[in-house]
């Protein structure tokens, strides 16, 4: 029988219908274990997951590669637009830096030492029948100690090789004492077997300044006496007062003593004082045997290499 009021399934609700329609029935694969034992039911729930996800695995894929092309692409093109601007200039400017060669001996004075000068050599009388070769040097350099070798060169002879050193920026007499066999003529200084020795800026800021705190001596009461009036010792007398005004002991305090007369130096004596200590001072008698010696003052120049530490005394305890 026609049922005119369910056209969507006329028979649904008919009791005479023959057929009956089963109800839908869900399964639960979660539940399920293989009879044969070869997968876990655990392996079953993955394998079930990746078949319902494959698709959205694939594309998440396939987006992660696009925008690690992107990113990395990116950067290798900006790379490449700067190289092109920029790289292939700098290229160029470093293939022709290269290939040129400066003037190394334009520079090589800002690291090297300047020549000593040579001021003055002098044949000075040094007694009854002796004679004294002193030169005048003077070290232009502020950061370097120069040592040497030297000897006097009057053409038919010469003075024995000694050897002899210059502090930074240091003028004083360089001096052979004692040459004898009457007046040898004008003499010409060799320097020989130069060491030039560059004082670190990182332990000595200011050479000069460290040089005077050291060499700080100070001369006072000087007396010369000449032979028509030392009263029969035959000899001019010179004496000083020298005083240690530094901080530092010195293990022997060598010293070239110049006579001068206004700013000519006219005789050298050599001095040593032993033991020299810090603010200590001492009085000095010379003897100088040049007649007729006109003497108004006196100048010492230090022969002490401060920076050799063996010429310091040990710090009393």
């Amino acid at each position: 029988m026609l049922n005119i009021y369910n056209q969507q399934n006329p028979d649904r609700n008919n009791a005479d219908s023959p057929v009956s329609v089963p109800k839908k029935i869900h399964a639960d694969f979660t539940k399920y274990e293989d009879p044969s034992g070869e997968f876990t039911t655990g392996e079953f729930k993955w394998g079930l997951w990746y078949v319902k996800h494959k698709i959205l695995l694939y594309k998440s894929l396939i987006g992660f590669l696009i925008a690690w092309i992107v990113i990395f692409g990116g950067y290798a093109l900006i790379n490449l637009a700067d190289y092109l601007i920029f790289g292939i200039v700098s290229d160029i400017n470093l293939h022709k830096q290269l290939t040129s060669f400066p003037n190394y001996i334009n520079t090589q004075s800002k690291y090297t030492a300047t020549p000593l000068q040579v001021q003055a050599v002098n044949t000075l009388v040094g007694g009854a029948s002796s004679f004294d070769a002193a030169a005048q040097v003077y070290n232009p350099n502020k950061n370097f100690i120069v040592y040497f070798d030297y000897h006097f060169d009057f053409g038919n002879q010469k003075t024995p090789v000694q050897r002899g050193f210059l502090l930074a920026g240091e003028t004083k007499p360089i001096v052979y004492f004692g040459l004898t066999g009457g007046y040898p003529g004008e003499a010409n200084l060799i320097l020989e077997n130069m060491a030039w020795q560059r004082i670190r800026a990182q332990a000595i800021k200011d050479p000069l300044s460290y040089q005077a705190e050291r060499l700080n001596f100070l001369v006072s009461n000087f007396d010369f006496v000449s032979q028509a009036a030392s009263e029969g010792l035959g000899a001019n007398v010179v004496k000083f007062d020298l005083k240690n005004d530094s901080a530092y002991s010195f293990r022997d305090g060598n010293f070239v003593v110049g006579l001068m007369s206004g700013s000519g130096l006219v005789a050298t004596m050599p001095l040593l004082v032993k033991d020299f200590k810090a603010g200590e001072t001492r009085t000095v008698d010379l003897r100088n045997f040049v007649a007729n010696l006109p003497v108004d003052s006196v100048q010492l120049f230090p022969l002490i290499d401060i920076y050799n530490k063996d010429v310091y005394l040990a710090p009393q305890q």
